[in-house]
């Protein structure tokens, strides 16, 4: 067969910015970095609020063969944020806009037989007509997934053209779906046949052929429905996994696919198989410790396991569709993924720019190509991710009711499109609205995602739910054992899907502190919430933790001891602080590590410092992800003051043999760009979540931040110590702090605020006579405030928080 799928994820020239010329085919590209794909511009990130923001060229040879030419030939990119313009030999072949989604770019007609040259000329600027407009997560740039060459035959099975479906089990056998979209775009009639094999752990199950008829230039979706005997079915515990082997022709696909059925109910929860299944899971961003959201396959594998092992069993892929490696992991280790869009808002009040934008666009001249963008990403995220049995839903997106006011009923209207689109596209999964707490965007889809207080707020919603983010911990390793519960999970309710903690890693954020709220740390060593998650779940004592202590040694040890050198594999390099006894100790002094032999990088180039000032090294170990694009092995070296350096070797192979040739390796972004200070204080608080002692049902606590002057939160009972708690869901720096309150009358209040969102102190006192009252904080870092009544509770119609 003729079909090849080829990584070319080595070799790449890259330079920041935008040089002149720098995409023509022969322009001198000898002063640009050395770099290998998965590359982010961000590289070394360490989880700064700011990050570089404008464009980068990527250049790269690619080698023809004669024999190849005149067949389809395609580069498929997994991911570039977030503005890709690709050219060949000088010539612009193919843009794609969106930053988190796969693509394919025919390059037939723009090659010759032997080298040529490639450009990407990639942005990562803020764009007001391209999802995502606003978030808090960190948007840095770049070829940060796998680029690969595809050839194959003109008359062909269409990129990811396959969907492979469960339509119902009948006893112990599954009725499936196999639809096939062919391409024929040679210029001559096609007869033949499409023939397909079915196997099953190697085995052949069954095999199949349809008559194909399909004219010059036409494509065509093929269908056969068929019955699988005795089908071993997807689940968690038992993750089978079949594969299709298609021939059209000369041409040849591969798909994999799993046989299951699933079904959220508005009263008795999840089902999957037809069986009732409990779903915990956690909240997982792409990136990680110094590479950014550059992962690897090895990488992503090590997120969904570390998830799995801490006993959960789902992974909600927040906020963007991620690498479609994510969905293949999750299949094969017997994870459920929820994949989302990339639409979604930050809370606050809005301003037009650097992802503190409207999610939905004010002005109008935007949101005709700005929808455009949110309905190409749903299709694109689905088409490649729709045969992975471990995706249940298509998210709309998160959040997006952090629109501006005078658009909230476009924003509504865009989400029911997606809906619908998903409908269309896939009707075996829902269509999730994901943070759906706020302006009745849970009544939209299928199934309502409810973030923070959104669990306590709705009970027993007539359509399927589930709690899409619990928790919002700040802490740093070792941190505390314990759960993360809160916000009105902690009752197990029959007709709630499930719940998903916020979050699984540490991430970086444009809002400082947002990002450590994990209970596994940037360098993917578990804290130990953790610990009592695994404890809790699945029966497994926590280690001893470390004492602190004076470190007599160094350990380094790695979870991998051979990595290929494609940009699929690395390793995670750990360093541990250990006594006399051999016992690890909590001794936080720095440690270095070197490449003294071999062709490997760390995020930082040939060695890298962990410390406690990086949070690399916390509680006497320290870790980080170790790669390399040269075969050969590598001798690394740790190193600490007044301890013996100690050595490890790590085997790469594949690919050129390092001996030591020349390399340029990039020493980071030329500048970084922060969220901008406005002129006067922001609104904070605005549509944030509240939480509170007790409330009635017409009056919940976080009508204090929707700002409805009519009507606030009372107190469901008239004791004392009744309280409301407005959480920022970040570390801001807060000017004043207004409350209005409503009942006429002298009841004494306190107002109370916390730096991590848990412990608070007192701030100011007072009573409710005045009706408003106004407090200057004078740029206090803040994550979470409290109003509470010691002896008797008054209506509160508002609080408002100013800050930067």
């Amino acid at each position: 067969m003729t079909r090849r799928k080829a990584l070319i994820n080595t070799a790449w020239k890259f330079a920041y910015e935008d040089p002149p010329g720098a995409v023509a085919e022969d322009f001198d590209d000898s002063d640009f970095y050395d770099v290998g794909l998965p590359h982010s511009f961000g590289i070394p990130y360490f989880m700064q609020t700011g990050f570089y923001v404008g464009r980068g060229v990527y250049r790269r040879v690619l080698e023809v063969r004669p024999e190849d030419l005149g067949k389809y030939l395609a580069l498929e990119f997994q991911g570039v944020f977030q503005d890709a313009e690709v050219y060949v030999n000088g010539r612009q072949v193919g843009r794609h806009l969106g930053g988190y989604t796969a693509f394919a770019i025919d390059i037939s007609t723009a090659v010759r037989a032997g080298a040529n040259q490639l450009a990407v000329r990639v942005s990562n600027e803020w764009n007001p007509r391209l999802a995502p407009r606003a978030g808090e997560h960190t948007f840095n740039g770049g070829i940060y997934r796998d680029v690969s060459l595809i050839v194959t035959e003109r008359t062909r099975i269409a990129w990811y053209g396959t969907f492979v479906t469960t339509r119902r089990l009948v006893g112990g056998d599954a009725v499936i779906e196999v639809a096939t979209e062919l391409v024929n775009d040679s210029g001559v009639h096609f007869d033949g046949d499409l023939t397909a094999e079915i196997r099953l752990a190697g085995e052949s199950i069954l095999w199949l052929r349809q008559p194909v008829s399909l004219p010059a230039g036409a494509t065509r979706t093929c269908r056969q429905e068929l019955t699988l005997p005795q089908a071993r079915l997807w689940h968690p515990d038992t993750p089978h996994l079949y594969t299709l082997e298609q021939r059209l022709g000369l041409d040849q696909a591969v798909t994999t696919f799993g046989v299951r059925t699933v079904e959220f109910t508005s009263d008795k929860g999840f089902f999957l198989n037809g069986e009732h299944l409990p779903i915990h899971g956690a909240n997982v961003h792409q990136d990680r410790a110094g590479w950014s959201d550059a992962a690897t396959h090895s990488g992503i594998r090590r997120d969904v396991t570390l998830i799995r092992e801490s006993g959960m069993n789902l992974i909600r892929g927040s906020h963007y569709p991620h690498h479609e490696e994510f969905a293949a992991e999750c299949d094969r280790q017997g994870v459920l993924f929820w994949s989302e869009l990339c639409f979604w808002g930050i809370g606050g009040e809005n301003a037009e720019g650097f992802w503190i934008a409207s999610a939905y666009p004010p002005n109008e001249a935007d949101r005709a190509e700005f929808e455009d963008s949110c309905l190409r990403a749903m299709a694109e995220m689905i088409r490649v991710n729709r045969n992975h049995p471990s995706v249940i839903a298509w998210s709309t997106g998160n959040e997006v009711f952090f629109t501006d006011d005078e658009v909230i009923p476009q924003a509504k209207q865009l989400t029911q499109r997606l809906v619908d689109l998903v409908h269309e596209l896939d009707p075996t999964r829902p269509a999730a609205v994901g943070g759906a707490q706020r302006r009745g965007f849970d009544e939209l889809g299928d199934l309502a995602g409810y973030n923070g207080d959104g669990a306590s707020l709705f009970l027993k919603p007539p359509w399927p739910s589930i709690v899409s983010e619990y928790g919002s911990v700040i802490e740093d390793r070792p941190g505390t054992y314990g759960p993360l519960y809160g916000h009105g999970v902690e009752t197990d309710y029959a007709w709630r899907s499930g719940i998903v903690l916020w979050c699984g890693f540490h991430h970086g954020s444009i809002v400082p502190d947002m990002g450590r709220m994990g209970f596994i740390d940037y360098f993917r060593l578990p804290l130990r919430a953790w610990h009592w998650y695994r404890h809790e779940m699945r029966g497994i004592e926590p280690p001893p933790w470390p004492l602190p202590g004076t470190a007599a040694a160094l350990r380094l040890s790695a979870d991998r001891m051979t990595i290929a050198t494609d940009g699929t594999d690395d390793t995670l390099i750990t360093v541990t602080l250990v006594d006399a006894s051999g016992q690890v100790v909590a001794d936080d002094r720095a440690v270095r590590i070197e490449v003294v032999a071999g062709g490997g990088i760390f995020p930082t180039g040939t060695s890298i410092t962990l410390s406690a000032d990086n949070r690399g090294l916390l509680d006497g170990v320290g870790a980080i992800e170790f790669r390399s694009y040269f075969a050969g092995p590598n001798t690394l070296r740790a190193d600490a003051d007044g301890l013996e350096a100690t050595e490890l070797t790590i085997e790469a192979v594949g690919g050129e043999d390092w001996h030591g040739q020349p390399r340029r390796l990039p020493a980071g972004p030329p500048s970084l760009s922060f969220m901008p200070s406005a002129e006067s204080p922001r609104l904070l608080s605005a549509k944030r979540p509240v939480f509170s002692s007790s409330s009635p049902a017409d009056r919940p606590a976080h009508l204090v931040t929707d700002y409805s002057v009519a009507e606030g939160w009372i107190s469901a009972t008239n004791q004392p110590g009744a309280w409301l708690r407005i959480d920022l869901e970040g570390l801001w720096a807060v000017d004043t702090i207004t409350v209005l309150f409503g009942e006429p009358g002298s009841v004494p209040f306190l107002l109370a605020v916390s730096a991590d969102g848990q412990a608070f102190e007192q701030s100011a006192t007072g009573t409710t006579r005045h009706g408003r009252m106004s407090f200057d904080l004078r740029g206090r870092l803040i994550h979470a405030v409290k109003v509470a009544f010691p002896q008797a509770p008054a209506e509160v119609i508002e609080v408002r928080v100013h800050g930067r």
